[in-house]
């Protein structure tokens, strides 16, 4: 017995581990921790039956497990409404009756044996559109039925009994009946196909390797194969029928990125691909951009298969959601976190490492700058709010490991890693990464075990550093202070470091330090900032002051580096000097962060960019400053602003969408214009385009492409926008088109739509989930603020069951869309009420409301100092 385990068979003789404790509805800690300590080996043998248009999945199980103490009883879980769904259960060759309470069923010990068990049960469980873990999706294009599962973080005890918890690993044996024109695919290629004579097959799997329960998966339908010929993987790609079309358009670019992704990540971690083969399962209207199930990943059609014509921050996207799944095959599938408070350990290492085979396969996209671009602003969006949380989650239950799901694990988390591999030097966080693979593969670790590896490669202690890092919340921010002499010289340099949150944290972390000068080669310093307060540097002194200073030079670092007020008027003169990429990019990002500390009037970066985007070519930074200026004019100006810079703004828009250098700045420039469209000129385009009487050059005006068009319109409350939407929808009858137009009619001005679309979202449960929240964005347009606010605190009380129903990142993004289309004093109250009046709502429930709050807080603080400004841009400064 290891002494881990015998850890936890002591702690469950104490009285947290009491029966109430350990039988709490979900999956709790205590109760992994007793399972963990005693069962092993554990063996699912499933065997179910899928028909076309029905409403519940039947099923058989085996279960083999073995023992190593007999406890008082045998927990399954299996989260069902009623204990009827499970039946003819078998024991150890003896029928038993279980007790079914609070997700879990429960045997007498006396029906087990120390060594293995068998248990043999039956089960149901329900296929729907909408809010099951096994989701049926109809193709009323051609009839086309598919039907696949989604169970992370824990929700395959929603659809037969298991042990669902991460630390269990076991080893699946599928087999499936389905009609003979069905595809099945699941985490290992089929052993067997038998044809029956009632016109369906029964398919038998091979054994999984040991995997979690969540990444167990199987999808069946009647998808079309294509197959990578030149994979040493055995990856095959499967889509839709309707779909053919279009998925071999895009296969030589899938096939040929995601097997350069295996290639790479099988030499940086000094291990082979882990299963016996990779497919890639392209899914409509899955619930988020991709699943990283054992062997075979599956990924948001939509994603993967463009229904517009992309731009290169489009592309970028799908090459990281790849490259991102691909690497969770080791990070994740091959070694998995021992429970979701480690949830970083999966998804921060394959954001981190996606961007590593970025760098060596695509290195036209600048890796490191995508990165801070495409990361960053998001990682600190959420670590500057009191609803932020540490890298590590404490999660009691599994139940709430929905909630660890956000920013701080897929953005801060990487972030987080490239200052540990800065910190430590590549060679040996790479080694140190090799060796945790190595030991732990096919079982389970937690974060120490890395900082275990890391101190073993570099010879360093990094209990403080591991504990500032992966334990506490929040965010330095970090400041310049300089000290000049008579003769313009620098006499002391700075830097000061505090917490963003006021916590009295410290975040120990190397920097590179800028010094930029006109008339003179720039100079840069590696530093080390060992906590907070003042760190002294002396290779600073004796030279001139430079124009400016940047304290994140490369973007090692992690936090928040505001220019000082010198270096930032000096930045905003020189900016479209600036001939690095990189630099240029990180530059543009801390000028935005004046305006988001209120520190400079949006108005201001409203000028700016129209003044410089013109002659701006890299496509990443035109999209990450065309997002900030539409966040800018859409909610940090007044009414009277937008008024009145919009016709120069719209102006400047609409002659980059036909004039720019290239086919994607002109959609991205075009795909502004939608977001600002104010004036009547700049609807009549948009209109035009609907009418093929204009166009953006080289741009295909697809579905998705006119549907925003008309979500654009009817925000506005543009007086033919509701025709409009009528008539796309009698052209357009295909899946998607359905499910765009439901989007688009939520942002109608029109509080009798408004109540419509609410009370569908609470109760209609045929209603997918992916039309909710393509819908909630349009629902809560900022322009309609008047009509949304009174949905704002029912939309909060809903959180609690929408914890409960609904998948992972909805809440977050119910949020996001109900907090985040109000920018007033009123929204502010009702927030606050809600949280005051509900002191028994889950704590993290309530730092998601804090999160999505700050927003709205900046928002109104920035508009209280800046809205009374004038709107002219020839006359802001």
């Amino acid at each position: 017995m290891t002494i881990r385990s015998l850890f936890f068979l002591l702690l469950c003789s104490l009285p947290v581990c009491a029966e109430e404790a350990m039988l709490a509805p979900g999956v709790s800690r205590e109760l992994a921790l007793a399972r963990a300590a005693r069962y092993g080996d554990v063996r699912y043998d499933l065997n179910v039956e899928l028909a076309p248009k029905a409403e519940r999945l039947r099923g058989s199980a085996e279960i083999r497990f073995k023992l190593r103490e007999i406890p008082a009883q045998l927990v399954l879980d299996w989260r069902a409404p009623s204990a009827d769904r499970v039946r003819d259960l078998e024991l150890n060759g003896r029928a038993v009756i279980p007790k079914h309470e609070n997700d879990h069923l429960t045997i007498p010990g006396q029906f087990l044996l120390a060594g293995e068990n068998r248990l043999r049960l039956q089960f149901e469980s329900p296929i729907s559109a909408s809010g099951t873990a096994v989701t049926r999706y109809l193709d009323r294009e051609d009839g086309g039925e598919y039907i696949y599962t989604l169970f992370v973080p824990s929700d395959a005890s929603t659809v037969f009994p298991c042990f669902d918890q991460p630390d269990l690993k076991a080893r699946f044996r599928l087999e499936v009946t389905v009609p003979q024109d069905w595809e099945v695919v699941s985490n290992t290629r089929a052993r067997q196909i038998t044809p029956r004579m009632d016109g369906t097959k029964v398919i038998k799997f091979g054994e999984t390797p040991p995997i979690s329960t969540y990444l167990f998966a199987f999808a069946a339908g009647p998808f079309v194969e294509l197959r990578d010929a030149r994979s040493p993987f055995d990856t095959r790609l499967y889509v839709r029928r309707s779909r053919r079309a279009r998925a071999l358009e895009e296969e030589e670019a899938l096939f040929r990125l995601n097997r350069e992704a295996l290639q790479f990540f099988a030499r940086y971690f000094d291990h082979p691909y882990p299963f016996e083969k990779y497919d890639l399962v392209i899914v409509p209207e899955f619930a988020y951009g991709g699943m990283e199930h054992a062997g075979a990943t599956f990924l948001r059609e939509e994603a993967a298969l463009f229904p517009f014509d992309p731009t290169a921050n489009d592309l970028l996207s799908r090459a990281e959601l790849i490259l991102h799944e691909a690497a969770h095959q080791w990070f994740g599938d091959l070694v998995t976190m021992r429970w979701f408070d480690d949830l970083w350990l999966k998804e921060g290492f394959a954001t981190f490492m996606a961007y590593k085979a970025i760098e060596k396969l695509l290195p036209q996209y600048n890796a490191w700058k995508a990165f801070y671009q495409r990361t960053k602003p998001a990682a600190y969006a959420t670590d500057a709010t009191k609803g932020t949380t540490p890298i590590y989650q404490e999660v009691p239950n599994l139940s709430a490991a929905k909630s660890a799901y956000g920013n701080i694990v897929y953005r801060k988390a990487p972030s987080m890693l490239r200052q540990a591999e800065f910190f430590l030097g590549p060679e040996n966080f790479q080694r140190a990464v090799q060796r945790f693979i190595r030991e732990y593969a096919f079982a389970n670790a937690t974060w120490s075990d890395l900082v275990v590896a890391f101190e073993r490669t570099s010879g360093r202690r990094l209990d403080r550093w591991a504990e500032a890092w992966v334990k506490r919340r929040g965010m330095a921010d970090v400041r310049v202070h300089i000290e000049v002499d008579r003769r313009g010289l620098i006499s002391r340099f700075t830097l000061v470091q505090r917490d963003v949150l006021d916590e009295g944290g410290a975040w120990p972390m190397r920097v590179k330090v800028l010094l930029a000068y006109d008339d003179r080669k720039q100079e840069v310093f590696p530093i080390t900032l060992e906590g907070a307060g003042a760190t002294d540097i002396p290779q600073a002194a004796g030279r001139p002051r430079p124009a400016f200073v940047f304290a994140n030079y490369e973007d090692y670092g992690y936090g928040r580096f505001l220019l000082d007020a010198a270096s930032r008027e000096a930045v905003i003169a020189r900016l479209d000097k600036i001939e690095d990429d990189f630099l240029r990019a990180l530059l543009w990002g801390a000028v935005w962060d004046s305006v988001r500390e209120a520190e400079l009037a949006p108005m201001r970066y409203i000028k700016l960019a129209l003044q410089l985007l013109a002659t701006e070519r890299d496509e990443l930074t035109v999209q990450s400053t065309l997002n900030r200026l539409q966040t800018a004019f859409n909610r940090y100006l007044s009414a009277e602003q937008r008024q009145q810079v919009a016709p120069q703004l719209e102006a400047f828009l609409l002659n980059q969408s036909q004039h720019a250098a290239n086919v994607g700045l002109r959609i991205t420039y075009f795909r502004a214009l939608q977001s600002v469209a104010t004036t009547d000129a700049a609807r009549g385009f948009l209109k035009k385009l609907l009418r093929s009487e204009a166009s953006v050059p080289g741009m295909t005006l697809r579905s998705r492409d006119r549907f925003s068009v008309v979500t654009a319109l009817l925000a506005r409350d543009d007086p033919q926008a509701p025709a409009l939407l009528e008539q796309e929808s009698r052209a357009d009858k295909s899946d998607d088109a359905r499910r765009y137009a439901y989007a688009a009619g939520a942002a109608r001005r029109s509080a009798e739509v408004k109540r419509t679309y609410f009370d569908a979202y609470l109760n209609d449960a045929q209603l997918p989930e992916s039309w909710i929240e393509a819908s909630l964005a349009p629902f809560n347009s900022f322009e309609q603020a008047d009509l949304t606010l009174p949905y704002l605190e029912p939309a909060l009380r809903e959180l609690p069951r929408l914890k409960r129903t609904r998948k992972i990142f909805f809440v977050n993004n119910w949020l996001a869309a109900f907090i985040g289309g109000q920018c007033n004093e009123r929204a502010q109250n009702i927030v606050r009420r809600f949280l005051n009046g509900a002191p028994d709502l889950d704590r993290d429930l309530r730092l998601k409301v804090l999160e999505a709050a700050d927003e709205l807080d900046r928002c109104v603080r920035i508009k209280q100092r800046y809205a009374n400004e004038a709107g002219n841009i020839e006359r802001t400064n």
